[in-house]
């Protein structure tokens, strides 16, 4: 069946926001006098939400934090993601031209995302796409977050979709059990972290332009 809608994830998916987010965790951590974290580190880190990443970025530098360590972190690096989430954050691949190729053939759009909806939409509008979507859902939007079906679902809710005329394009595990949990089919972007079950990856996002004209 041809899909007639695209959902997307956005960070490791559409754009590469790791230099902004390294940025905001190394301010966070600078009281802690640890090393600071590489963009290609954070990278391998995203897709579970902020609290997972911090937690992640924690024990990358050797330390370890309780519960209210871990609340106090979270939120001094959201508030320095937000204050620079732009700063250096860039499209991977084609999407720049492809995406709206995407809206001119009506295909509805829209971003499923474990990023607050507020800096996912300025990320976006920032990078001139905003108007390509017809919904942008972050964890904060959800009922229940990704990996739970609910998000993608309440996603394509808002799109006016379903989940067999779907397609949803992400870059982690996370992504892959979304989908299946939701009953939408998957694609997995080629620069994404490998699946366990080695599926080729897209290797750019024009290539989806011949899956959605020829179904999938």
């Amino acid at each position: 069946m041809t899909a007639t809608s695209i959902v997307f994830d956005l960070d490791g998916t559409l754009v590469d926001s790791s230099p902004d987010i390294a940025a905001a965790l190394n301010t966070a951590f600078a009281p802690l006098a640890v090393r600071e974290l590489t963009a290609s580190e954070v990278l391998a880190m995203l897709g579970g939400g902020p609290r997972a990443l911090v937690q992640q970025a924690i024990d990358a530098v050797g330390r370890s934090a309780d519960r209210r360590r871990l609340d106090g972190l979270v939120e001094a690096y959201t508030a320095a993601y937000r204050a620079h989430p732009v700063d250096r954050t860039t499209f991977f691949a084609d999407a720049a031209d492809v995406l709206p190729q995407f809206a001119a053939r009506g295909l509805k759009l829209g971003v499923c995302t474990n990023k607050r909806t507020d800096i996912a939409e300025r990320v976006l509008d920032h990078l001139g796409v905003r108007d390509c979507f017809g919904s942008v859902v972050g964890s904060d939007r959800a009922s229940r977050s990704k990996p739970d079906a609910a998000h993608l679902l309440e996603t394509l809710a808002e799109l006016h979709a379903t989940p067999d005329e779907c397609l949803y394009v992400g870059d982690t595990d996370i992504d892959a059990q979304t989908a299946a949990a939701a009953g939408v089919r998957y694609a997995h972007v080629a620069w994404g972290r490998p699946l366990a079950d080695a599926r080729t990856g897209l290797r750019s996002f024009s290539d989806l332009l011949s899956l959605v004209s020829t179904g999938c």
